[in-house]
């Protein structure tokens, strides 16, 4: 007499969802022309609706004189050129045309409590309010969610299996961020930016 096989019951588990269309969200890069706090001369961002990238705004602006002169070698390394800085619109000017496209959407940024700080004082030197945008950071989110060696932006990206971007240039690293930002999504099944570990 054969033995009976004995029934194996495997457990049905949910599918980890990877729907984005909850994701909507600002992300936002501020470059600067020295090392002091607030010299802001570049600002980048990327709007994402549905988990969809739907538009993007790169502008230059030039820094309070408060702020001092260029340092060189940083401008060297953001590949920002002074005459087009001393040519390009206010401060004041692009934070509002910033602050149109984000509304009330919350703003994602890479390390957000720096670029949150840049433009607290850039605001703070103009004599106008700082935006009070709901910030969120992908490099927080990430030391959360991944495993890694280092936090700087092109490494989560790598291992995210991102494509390569363009450093320190406001609007290739704001579109870096938004694609980090969906990507940690992905990997850990959130649906809402709520849900990201912070």
């Amino acid at each position: 007499m054969s033995a009976t096989p004995e029934t194996v019951h495997t457990a049905v588990l949910p599918r980890q969802r990877r729907d984005l269309a909850g994701f909507d969200f600002v992300s936002v890069d501020v470059e600067t022309w020295n090392n002091r706090t607030g010299s802001v001369c570049a600002i980048g961002l990327a709007v994402v609706r549905g988990g969809q990238i739907v538009d993007e705004y790169e502008a230059l602006c030039h820094p309070a004189s408060e702020f001092g002169e260029a340092d060189y070698r940083h401008m060297a390394i953001n590949r920002l050129q002074l005459g087009d800085i001393y040519h390009a619109l206010s401060f004041e000017d692009v934070l509002s045309t910033v602050s149109a496209f984000v509304g009330d959407l919350p703003v994602v940024a890479h390390n957000a409590p720096a670029d949150a700080a840049h433009l607290a004082r850039a605001c703070e030197v103009a004599g106008i309010d700082a935006p009070a945008w709901e910030w969120h950071c992908t490099e927080a989110i990430a030391r959360k969610a991944l495993d890694l060696t280092s936090w700087a932006l092109p490494d989560i990206a790598a291992a995210l299996q991102l494509p390569r971007f363009s450093l320190h240039q406001s609007g290739a690293e704001a579109r870096a961020t938004a694609s980090v930002l969906l990507g940690l999504a992905k990997q850990t099944g959130a649906v809402r930016l709520g849900h990201l570990p912070r």
